[in-house]
């Protein structure tokens, strides 16, 4: 019984090991959203999936938070209650909310719940192996800096607006400025990131209806688009708002 065990905590730490490793190398995959049972096999390419023409609720918006009063008290730091950093976009935009303020955005808008119960069991990868399976939902206003992913896929998509997502390799993190978590990434300079001419990354624009599954070990940082010079500039100019939710199993747990 004992070699039994033994056995299986070797087989989980080397498990553990692999699930660190990182890809030198990823392209982008494109499916529609009619095709999800396809997503067990993308997902052995560890490599960003784009899902098209999916239909997603009107849930975690600026016009829906603020039919909620208790929600624009939330005070996200010492100085700043939600309310206050809606009404100035120069400070929204420098702001950087915490994971916890993220996470109870996405509560009570209702887009975690949403995540859970409609979309969570069309994105894993067997229904054999759901229980082993848990997500963490976070709703951010306007952009998040950026972040390493470590579930085992991430789903991010606009509720609100249009994102601009940059993708960086691991590889790049001796490049970035210390500490570069949650920093904005258009926004470093070369006084700053001396190499940052170096550094080698992806630009994907996702609009609503589209989500972008992430693999693990990915550099992530999310803005809003710039207003748009054509037709639907109007629509273009608000600030985005995206919702980013883990998918966990019991390795990415304990490898994160």
């Amino acid at each position: 019984m004992i070699e039994y065990l033994a056995f299986l905590a070797v087989g989980f730490l080397i498990a553990i090991l692999f699930y660190r490793q990182s890809k030198d190398h990823f392209e982008i995959l494109q499916i529609d959203g009619e095709r999800l049972s396809e997503l067990p096999t993308l997902y052995q390419e560890k490599s960003p999936i784009v899902v098209r023409q999916m239909t997603l609720p009107l849930l975690g918006t600026e016009s829906e938070l603020r039919k909620r009063p208790h929600l624009l008290k939330l005070a996200v730091s010492p100085t700043f209650t939600l309310g206050h950093l809606l009404q100035s976009p120069d400070s929204l935009a420098a702001f950087t909310f915490t994971k916890e303020s993220a996470e109870f955005l996405a509560k009570e808008s209702g887009v975690s719940v949403w995540f859970q119960h409609m979309l969570f069991p069309k994105l894993l990868p067997s229904p054999y192996t759901a229980p082993f399976y848990t997500s963490n939902v976070s709703l951010w206003p306007h952009h998040r800096g950026l972040f390493k992913t470590t579930a085992f896929q991430t789903v991010v998509y606009p509720t609100q607006g249009t994102i601009h997502v940059s993708l960086l390799l691991s590889s790049m993190i001796p490049f970035l400025p210390s500490p570069w978590k949650e920093r904005q990434f258009s926004k470093l300079t070369p006084q700053d990131t001396p190499l940052l001419s170096q550094i080698k990354f992806f630009e994907i624009i996702v609009r609503k209806g589209t989500l972008l599954l992430l693999p693990p070990h990915i550099l992530v940082d999310i803005r809003s688009s710039s207003a748009s010079a054509s037709a639907s500039a109007e629509k273009e100019k608000e600030h985005a708002w995206t919702s980013i939710a883990e998918i966990h199993h019991p390795i990415s747990r304990i490898a994160t």
